[in-house]
């Protein structure tokens, strides 16, 4: 069995080699390795195979999946966006799509079922601001402690999204929201 640092570095392998700068990619690995080992009511996970939401009955996306197609279609609309004069920080806006779902491992637990359901912490905070708290403990940018606060819902309320945050947003939604709906059929 791998160790936690190295199982989050293989399963983000091809999004983290994409941030250039080598201390806040270490710090991004930081965090996801901190949230796996607090989450499940403290007992931790051995791997990021649960679902990324528990909004969508029966769904088969896993939370790693989710992280990691959010991240690609982020990179992959800034890279169109920046080619048509869009000013875009990739460091921040990988860090920030790697990192803006990292509270669920705490927000989710093993139930006795067997199922996944919502953790003691989850059924009093929501991700976006356990995920928040983490990465300002691993003292990350406040961009990307914004952008993963305001990725949900919680950023209609309060400053502006940044323009990665905005990006961000709209590629977490076009992962669930087509979900959601193919799924309801």
């Amino acid at each position: 069995m791998i160790d936690v640092q190295t199982y989050v570095k293989q399963s983000f392998k091809d999004q983290l080699e994409q941030i250039s700068d080598g201390e806040l990619r270490k710090k991004v690995i930081d965090v996801c390795v901190e949230a796996l080992q607090l989450g499940n009511n403290g007992k931790g996970w051995t791997d990021m195979d649960f679902p990324f939401t528990l909004l969508i009955p029966n769904l088969k996306v896993s939370y790693k999946e989710h992280v990691r197609i959010v991240t690609d279609l982020a990179i992959q609309s800034a890279k169109i966006l920046m080619n048509n004069g869009v000013p875009i920080n990739l460091d921040v806006l990988i860090a920030s799509a790697i990192l803006h779902d990292v509270g669920k491992p705490i927000e989710y637990a093993k139930i006795p079922d067997g199922t996944v359901g919502k953790s003691d912490s989850g059924n009093r905070l929501r991700h976006p601001v356990t995920g928040a708290g983490l990465a300002l403990k691993h003292e990350m940018p406040y961009e990307i402690v914004q952008n993963i606060y305001q990725h949900s819902w919680e950023g209609e309320r309060g400053p502006g999204r940044t323009v990665e945050g905005e990006i961000l947003h709209r590629c977490d939604f076009l992962h669930y929201g087509p979900l959601k709906i193919s799924m309801s059929k």
